[in-house]
């Protein structure tokens, strides 16, 4: 393809969007619409899937030592520990230890612990947290089997809310990203066809002169990809702005119990999402509207 076709295409392409008018405008708006809802859905899901992320990260199993157990047999377990593949950190928390996190716990109420100093019994133990909280029943499982391993304490319930929000967040995802695109492809193919209705005598000449079909469609799936791009350039910056606004006011709050990603962390993947959606939904619009009331 020459360089004068291209420039032929792209000047059709724009000159067709410019004629729509009012048609042109109120698709902008409406694919707009679509991406910031798209957008906002997005920034929810990277952000619940980070929070998700800190969770696994902070949940931990604790295993306790028999009381027989030495440094020798202490060293021993930690290194089987750190064998296991799904194990991500492993810290020891000696009885001494343990014994001052439950004085400082009750606090003025620890009177009942007074005096085990010299006869601690709690136990030594290691917290360990994993890599992957939906292997934990098969990692506790080959912990137990390490030797002077007395007890493993772990909360499922936490693990199999944490692991079943994390897999339906990724399910929704992928349907309303569908959705999206569906709603999207259908807005632009409807402006794509008024274009072609109004252009058919146009078109039949070219037809008729021997234009091919590709080079008759080239204008007008340009001019859906100019929808689609300021479409998202428009979604881009109600969303970006949005966004930031929501940090400014609500994010504090929110840190204080978990880490929400600032602006500059998710722009380019924001803008790389929206602007790439909107192209290609805006070529794949054109495509459909073709497809139907041209190729004839």
């Amino acid at each position: 393809m020459s360089f004068r076709s291209i420039k032929y295409f792209i000047k059709e392409g724009v000159k067709s969007f410019a004629l729509n008018g009012l048609m042109s405008m109120a698709s902008v708006v409406t694919v707009s619409l679509c991406l910031v809802l798209f957008g906002v859905y997005l920034l929810f899901s990277m952000n619940l899937n980070y929070a998700a992320s800190q969770v696994e990260a902070g949940y931990e199993i604790q295993l306790y030592i028999e009381e027989t157990a030495d440094s020798d047999d202490i060293q021993a377990v930690k290194s089987a520990l750190m064998s296991i593949e799904n194990v991500n950190s492993i810290e020891f928390v000696s009885k001494g230890e343990a014994l001052k996190e439950w004085n400082e716990k009750f606090g003025g109420d620890a009177e009942f612990l007074e005096g085990l100093e010299d006869d601690n019994p709690l136990r030594d133990s290691f917290k360990v947290s994993f890599k992957d909280l939906s292997l934990t029943e098969e990692t506790i499982s080959q912990i137990e089997k390490i030797k002077m391993v007395a007890k493993v304490t772990n909360n499922q319930v936490v693990v199999d809310k944490l692991v079943g929000i994390t897999t339906n967040v990724q399910k929704v995802s992928f349907w309303l990203m569908v959705f999206f695109a569906v709603i999207s492809v259908f807005i632009i193919s409807n402006t794509i066809r008024i274009t072609v209705f109004a252009r058919r005598r146009e078109v039949n000449i070219m037809k008729f002169v021997g234009a091919t079909d590709w080079f008759i469609s080239c204008p007008f799936v340009i001019e859906g990809i100019i929808i689609g791009f300021i479409g998202a350039l428009t979604a881009m910056l109600i969303v970006s702005q949005a966004y930031g606004y929501f940090i400014s006011e609500v994010g504090l709050v929110i840190e204080e119990n978990i880490n929400i990603y600032d602006l500059s962390s998710v722009f380019w993947v924001l803008f790389g999402s929206l602007i790439g959606m909107g192209v290609v939904l805006g070529a794949s619009g054109s495509g459909v509207s073709l497809r139907k009331h041209l190729y004839v």
